[in-house]
């Protein structure tokens, strides 16, 4: 299907059939050791990653966790 979007962290992004958490890691090249990913607000452990589906009109937001002192 073209034309279909989700939100990734505030910007637009193609959607595609399939779409997952990891996929979107990997298109991506996240290669964070902490990441939290929200699909709609709701949190997506990450044991859940590769099955957690994304669909068109989704928000997904993928948040880099790091510490400071």
């Amino acid at each position: 299907m073209t034309g279909q979007t989700i939100m990734l962290n505030n910007r637009v992004y193609p959607y595609t059939e399939g779409l997952t958490i990891t996929s979107l890691l990997a298109e991506n090249r996240y290669g964070f050791s902490h990441i939290i990913a929200k699909i709609n607000g709701k949190v997506i452990e990450d044991e859940l990653w590769p099955d957690a589906k994304v669909s068109a009109g989704d928000n997904v937001e993928l948040i880099h966790v790091f510490g400071g002192g």
